[in-house]
Order: structure tokens, then sequence, then C-alpha cells
């Protein structure tokens, strides 16, 4: 909260869980459950009527005492706090067994979900007054509270037929009838958005005057004219990720024209690879959003706890104070600080090399962003033919995986389900890319880290500073790495599969085995960088490994992920087409 007020924020998002896990569970092989545990919605801290005792005491009193502790370091440090949500979330499964007259839509993700989810109806009376309630009770707790920031139609929340619910258009049976055309069902189901919307803002208004909701138009596509006509005083549009602010000029007039602030969310720092430096990246995005006139900026960064040098938090704070900053002048003023003037040019070449190499790193290279812990790449083994390791050798990193048992991308890396992500010729061309320039850069970077951490005593500040940025360009080498060696496995087991001559074959198996050779040299790096390094390059999660988190057993699942490579090298290449049709080995069924 200190560093935050220090980098020139105004608000901070306060609402994580109190406990290790959501309430939220499921049947076994269900993976939805793990969308539960950030963002958490109002019914997470607060009771109200309707959902008297479904959810314990003690869980709803652990997580509100967490919240009120984080308001409380806000005030000290004068920071507005706030709630990021995923709402309105579905209710608890025993809710329906009394209340099923109130199902709304279903909002679960059937690629990962053994169960359907719903939300309330949100038409309904009964389901407003719950709302209400819940905002009352909150702000009863926390009456500083001054926005929130929505996300829906995902992990857990959505609404009752729009258009982008992953299991289609549905919802109860108070909105609107069956066989209304695209448009009508459109323009009620903006309606029954803005229903919430204004309800939230309104109750919170009633102890905050200053509340303000943010609401992310991402997960609206035909409903979302209808929305945007209901946001303004107080209502304003947001973005969940730097991709999904409207970048139509109409679309940005029709905010103005309605008073919604524009909320821009912009990437300055990266959540796989802690403090990796991209210095003059960052202060471009933020000056291309001041020219365009936004002064609301939604944004992570690295802690200083575990990036006490990190430059890209420096030139969001100089530009916070003022935004004209040069930023040649920020760079000098911080190496200089950090190293000492006779070494300050030699810092700063090293961030401009890892920031030529972030912006480098070619576009439409799968997990490379918050789906990269999700799908264990830094530990799951790259072989020929996944299929072909024992299901209880894979266990180590399965059990982890956002896939469930049938989902192809437990034996195919180009594979979600429904989900093909490049042909071979694409993913050769982003291999080549990543060979060729991004994997370029960062070596040139680490050698000159690596010459410069040589030059000086290991208790000097100055050691200390190159060696801190050295570990970060190789966590962020080895990070890439793996996203080429992903690309160069779709290229080269696809590319087997796919060819029918001899020769041709022989050339992607060629390419196959060239694949693993450098992701086990990639993977034995990352291993002594693990055992090593004092640096904390990566998040580590504190109460064991979850989805979106490694744990403190890291370093044994790459020694696991390296044995499985090495026994399985010579496997011939192979994809089963027909993963998907499996049944469970214990049904009995095939």
């Amino acid at each position: 909260m200190q560093q935050l007020a220090r980098q020139g924020f105004t608000h901070v998002s306060i609402n994580g869980l109190g406990v290790h896990e959501p309430f939220e569970s499921g049947p076994p092989g269900d993976v939805y459950s793990w969308f539960y545990d950030y963002s958490p919605d109002l019914d997470q801290f607060v009771p109200s009527a309707l959902l008297k005792d479904y959810y314990p005491q003690d869980y709803l009193d652990a997580n509100l005492g967490f919240l009120k502790k984080n308001a409380a370091l806000a005030r000290k440090y004068g920071l507005v706090p706030g709630l990021h949500i995923n709402s309105p979330r579905s209710m608890p499964e025993t809710f329906w067994e009394k209340y099923a007259f109130l199902r709304g839509a279903r909002i679960d993700h059937p690629r990962e979900s053994f169960r359907p989810r719903y939300t309330l109806a949100m038409a309904h009376p009964v389901t407003q007054q719950h709302y209400r309630a819940l905002v009352r009770n909150i702000m009863a707790e926390v009456p500083e509270i001054g926005f929130m920031h929505l996300w829906t139609n995902d992990s857990g929340a959505g609404f009752e037929f729009v258009s982008s619910l992953y299991a289609g258009r549905n919802g109860g049976p108070y909105l609107i009838r069956e066989w209304k055309n695209d448009q009508e069902i459109a323009r009620a189901a903006g309606k029954n958005v803005l229903t919430y919307y204004h309800l939230l803002r309104d109750e919170a208004r009633k102890v905050n005057q200053d509340f303000r909701l943010v609401c992310d138009l991402g997960p609206f596509a035909a409903e979302r004219p209808t929305i945007i006509e209901g946001l303004g005083n107080g209502i304003d549009a947001g973005r969940f990720g730097y991709f999904e602010f409207p970048d139509k000029e109409e679309e940005q007039q029709q905010l103005e024209a309605v008073g919604a602030l524009r909320h821009a969310t912009l990437d300055l720092t990266t959540g796989n690879v802690i403090g990796a430096p991209f210095p003059r990246l960052v202060y471009e995005r933020l000056q291309q959003a001041y020219s365009q006139g936004i002064r609301h900026i939604l944004a992570h960064v690295a802690p200083n706890s575990l990036a006490p040098y990190d430059i890209n938090g420096e030139v969001l704070s100089a530009v916070q104070r003022r935004a004209d900053s040069s930023l040649e002048f920020i760079l000098h003023d911080c190496a200089q600080h950090w190293v000492g003037e006779p070494h300050a040019e030699a810092l700063i070449r090293l961030w401009e090399t890892s920031d030529a190499a972030m912006r480098s790193f070619p576009k439409g290279v799968p997990y490379a962003t918050f789906a990269f812990p999700w799908f264990r790449l830094w530990v799951r083994p790259f072989v020929p033919n996944i299929d072909a390791i024992p299901e209880s050798d894979r266990a180590y990193y399965e059990r982890f995986l956002v896939a469930t048992f049938n989902n192809p991308n437990r034996i195919d890396l180009n594979n979600d389900m429904m989900w093909n992500f490049l042909t071979v010729a694409e993913a050769e061309e982003k291999r080549d890319i990543l060979d060729t320039k991004t994997l370029c850069l960062l070596s040139e970077a680490i050698g000159a880290s690596a010459t410069l951490v040589g030059k000086f005593s290991p208790d000097s500040r100055e050691h200390a500073v190159f060696q801190d940025q050295h570990d970060r360009l190789v966590a962020f080498r080895c990070f890439s790495a793996t996203l080429r060696n992903t690309v160069a496995w779709i290229a080269s087991v696809h590319g087997y599969g796919q060819a029918s001559e001899p020769a041709v074959k022989k050339t992607y198996r060629a390419k196959v085995q060239e694949m693993i050779d450098h992701e086990l040299e990639n993977t034995k790096t990352l291993f002594t960088l693990w055992r090593s390094s004092k640096t904390d390059f990566m998040a580590v999660s504190t109460i064991g490994e979850t989805a979106h988190c490694y744990g403190g057993n890291f370093g044994e699942l790459l020694q696991k992920k390296i044995a499985l490579m090495e026994r399985h090298r010579n496997d011939d290449p192979f994809i089963d087409a027909k993963y998907m049709w499996r049944m469970p080995e214990d049904t009995g069924v095939h």
C-alpha cells in the first residue's frame, strides 16, 4: 500500500479471500471451481436474508476480516479502497434445491465444468432485494469503499441471455420469452445488465456519494450499444485486459456523451516473471494513453518487496508526478541512484536490450499471458507423444492442469478442446522470430549483466543491482524459451503427423529432437536459477501449489519434467485425434 501511494495510485482493490480455498467446489474432475479463488463477489463477505446459512459463518467472518484489514491499510496511506468483483456470480448448488424458480443464466464453461453453475434471475424483485442487501451490508462494514470494478460472463459470473455466455444465450423465465429475434434479445439482455449496474451504484451511494462503478465492456458484443446508453453518473467504462478497450471513435464519443469516464488498463509489468524490465515500452504506453485524453488508468505493479530495482515502476511513478517527464532523465536518475554514475549507462543498456526483447515477442503465441501457469508449461514434459507417458507419471503436473480428463490439451499443446491455436506454418514463423530476435536479445543482456556482476564484490550495492537484473533476465529468457518450444512442439509434432512423404517426416522428426534438446537445456537453466538465486523472479504460493501459482516444490517438478523428457524423447511423434471422446477408465465404457 505504501508503495502504491508513493507511485501515485489513488485507488486500490482490497477484496481477496481470507481463507486458502473458495467455498465453491465441484465433482471429481471438475476444474471450474478453481476460478472462484480470485475477485470474490459480495456474497463471499456478507450475508443476505436469501443466502442465510448457505455459507459458513466462519468463512464469511474470515473473508470480511481480511477485507477490513486491507481497507484500514489503504486508509493509512491515503488510498481509496474498492472491490474487483466477478459478478453476479453463481449461487451454491444446494441453494437451487429450495429456490429453483429463481434460477437465471448458466454461466460456467462446459469445457471445464462437470456441474452447471447458475446465477440468479436478475429481473426478479427478490433477486434485486438480495443484491441491495449485500451492498448495504458490505458498505456498513466498510463505508469507505469508493469503487467496484466489475468483470462478468467469465470465472463463475454472468448475465442472462447475453451473447458471450460460454453455454450460449440462456436465462430464467422473467426477462424475455422464447422466439424473439436477436435484436430484441440483445436489447432485453442489455437493459437487464443495466438494472444490476444501477442497483449497485444507487445502493452504494447512499453511504458514499463519491462511489463509482467501473464496468468492463469487453464481455458484451450485441448488448453493448444498449449498455452504453445507460452508463454515466458514476457508472464508467473499463476493461479487464489491455486488448479490450473500445477503439472506435464513435463509441468513445457515446461514452463521453453520457458522462461515462474511460478507465484504461495498461500492462506495465509481467505476471509470469516479476520485474522483467521494459521501461521504454511502459513509458510509451503511458504517454499514448495520456495523449488520447485518458486520465484514469488501471494497472498492476511489481511489489518492491519482491522487485526492489523495478525500473518499470519507477517510470510509472515519474510520469504520475509529471506527465511530460523525459524518459532519458528517468532512466539515468534511477541508474545513477542504484549503481552510481560510472555504471549508470551500462545498466540503462541492459534495460534497453530487455525492452527490445519484449517488443520483439511475436503476437499470438499460445499461453503467453495469464494461461501460462494454468497449463503448467514450465513443469510439463515436452515429448513427441505425451500420451505415451503413463497417467500416473503425469499426475504431478496434471493435478493442477486446467484441463479435464478428456481435454486434448493433456496430450496436444496446440489444442484446448475446441480451440486449435496455430497452423504448422504459423508456429514455425513464431518460433523463428523468438529464435532470431527475442532469445538473442535476452542472451545478449544476460551476458552483459553477468560480466557486470563479476566486476563488483558480493557485498556491494552494484553487485546486488546487477545480480537482481541478471536473474530476472535469465527467468525472462526461460519463460520466452519455453514458449518458443511450445510453438516448436506444435510445428514439429503436428508437422510430422501431417506429412505424408518419408523425407518430410524425417525432417520434422529431427525438429522434434531439436525442440527437446532446447527445452531440456532451458529447464536445467531454470532449475539452476531456482536453486541458486536469491531473487524473487516468480510468484510462489505460500500455501502450496494452485492452478494459478507454483509452490515451494517447483524445483522437484522441474526435475520430474527433465526425467520424463529424457525417458520419452525417442517415442514416435503422435497425437490421438479422438482424445476428446475418451471415457474415464472406471466407467467400463469405451
